[in-house]
């Protein structure tokens, strides 16, 4: 799976899944995500006040974490027996996401899954409890110029967008 601030930095060829927002700065219009014909499309909301997107951007300058009890509960109801709401985080705000989804009653696994960002290439957490990606490659950087700042490797793709590995194939075809 692949996303990116910019839909027309991810490559089609090679992408299985594409995640694009729906709201925020870097909202895509709908031209960004007919780009990816025949590749299913997951919706983010970086806000905390659309469920109708699938996953919840919960890291500085989206969510916060207070939001997404509110809206894994919306998303639940909006959408019932549909896969599980996703809280998006970097694996640093695990605790506190969780404290605050367990002190409304939710629990994960039962009442949401989790997209996780290592960024560093790992590509597993511990514990995969709920967990349905792990964000592992970060974009490349790039200087003033237009010139990328840096090669691509493990833990760096080759352009202008983020890379994720995807541990349940059911989401694939309910994204």
């Amino acid at each position: 799976m692949r996303d990116s601030t910019t839909a027309t930095d991810i490559p089609v060829p090679g992408t299985d899944l594409v995640a694009g927002y729906i709201n925020g700065q870097f909202k895509w219009a709908q031209e960004s995500f007919d780009r990816f014909p025949r590749i299913p499309h997951v919706l983010i909301d970086i806000h905390g006040d659309n469920p109708h997107a699938g996953v919840l951007d919960v890291e500085p300058g989206c969510a916060a974490i207070g939001a997404a009890p509110a809206w894994v509960k919306a998303r639940k109801e909006l959408f019932p027996g549909a896969y599980l709401p996703i809280v998006y985080s970097f694996r640093d705000n695990l605790t506190p996401i969780f404290d605050a989804l367990e002190a409304a009653g939710l629990h994960v696994g039962r009442d949401f899954r989790l997209w996780i960002a290592t960024l560093d290439g790992t590509r597993k957490v511990p514990d995969m409890t709920g967990v349905t990606a792990v964000q592992y490659k970060r974009a490349r950087k790039q200087n003033k110029d237009g010139t990328w700042a840096e090669p691509p490797g493990p833990q760096v793709t080759e352009g202008h967008f983020d890379e994720s590995l995807v541990y349940d194939d059911y989401w694939h075809h309910h994204a």
